[in-house]
Parts: structure tokens; C-alpha cells; sequence
């Protein structure tokens, strides 16, 4: 499998913009030359292993991180923070209803992943179900980023006091891997 560089990049620049520039030079160093150098001279928009994200995510939370995830959760937040900053994204939020939007955002998965699907199984006044599906290698820490990214997803498109919960993980055993977004009210 192989994904856009731009979640590693956003993930590094998300680490030495909040801890520092010695948090992210310590991840790099216990990092593979491959990883540090698609960090130094990576661009975003080309593809690269699948294994090079999951290993900057194993070593960041090993290294800075309290090893349970919650550092993932963290960069899953801030990656859709930049995806979604977008001017015309934050407009469409505006004059779309929720159900479109999710839907939307769950079907440029295949933009930023060679493998796999997301997909909006539910959508419903206060929450939804999203399900990540077909991931050949399926990772609990790449599954946190993405339990931070839909958290965030809720809070910027529609939402206050949104949770998002990883419900059932292939990589803990599960038969899929599922998220339940969550909102108090509808903005």
C-alpha cells in the first residue's frame, strides 16, 4: 500500500510546530534514513510506503508519546485541521447538508491511499458510523489518526462537543474497523 507523503509531513510539522524542533529531531533520530528523508526533502503530494507512516507514528509514540495513541489522535487532529482549512471546503459546509459532506470528505480516501475504502455506513441527527475497509495491513495508530481526523471532521463541518470513538479495530482483532462520531447539536 502507499499513501500521499502529506500525513507524514503534516504529522512531523504538527510535532515540532507543538513540542519542538529537539521533539521532532528526536523522532527523526530514531527514525529510518528513508523516513528522515522524506521528511527533509519529501513532497506531499507524491506517494510513498505505507510503512514509512506507520513508522514515523510508532517512533513519535514511542519517543514523545505516551505509547498508548493518544499522540496519533493528536496528529490525526491537526492533519485534518490543514486538509480541511481550505476556503472552499469551509464555504461548502455552509450550504450542504452533513450526510453529503461526510460522504464526500469518506470518498477522497482513495486520493490520499492507493488501497482501501472509507465509507459513511450512517449518518444520523447526532452522530455516525464510518468504516475503513480493505486496508491490506490494517495499524492501531494509523486507525488513532483517524479517530482524531473524524473527531475533527465533526467539529469543523457541523457540530459543538463532537467525540469520536474506534468502536472496532481489524488490527485489535475486530472483523472491521469502525468509528462512531458523535455531537451534542448541529451547528
Amino acid at each position: 500500500m502507499r499513501v500521499k507523503l502529506q500525513a507524514l509531513l503534516n504529522a512531523a510539522k504538527h510535532i515540532e510546530a507543538s513540542r519542538g524542533r529537539d521533539a521532532l529531531a528526536r523522532v527523526l533520530a530514531e527514525s529510518s534514513e528513508a523516513v528522515q528523508a522524506q521528511v527533509k526533502t519529501g513532497i506531499a503530494i507524491n506517494w510513498h510506503p505505507y510503512e514509512e507512516l506507520i513508522e514515523f507514528l510508532e517512533v513519535a509514540e514511542r519517543t514523545i508519546g505516551s505509547g498508548d495513541g493518544e499522540l496519533c489522535k493528536e496528529l490525526g487532529v491537526a492533519g485534518a485541521k490543514v486538509n480541511l482549512g481550505n476556503p472552499i471546503v469551509r464555504a461548502a459546509k455552509y450550504i450542504a447538508k452533513p450526510e453529503f459532506l461526510m460522504r464526500r470528505v469518506a470518498g477522497l480516501w482513495s486520493r490520499f491511499n492507493s488501497e482501501g475504502k472509507m465509507r459513511v455506513v450512517a449518518v444520523n441527527e447526532n452522530d455516525a458510523l464510518i468504516e475503513l475497509l480493505d486496508i491490506p495491513e490494517p495499524h492501531y495508530l494509523l486507525c488513532c489518526t483517524i479517530t482524531g481526523w473524524s473527531k475533527e471532521l465533526a467539529e469543523e463541518f457541523y457540530t459543538r462537543s463532537p467525540e469520536s470513538e474506534h468502536v472496532e479495530c481489524r488490527a485489535r482483532g475486530a472483523s472491521r474497523c469502525l468509528w462512531h462520531v458523535s455531537w451534542a447539536e448541529t451547528l
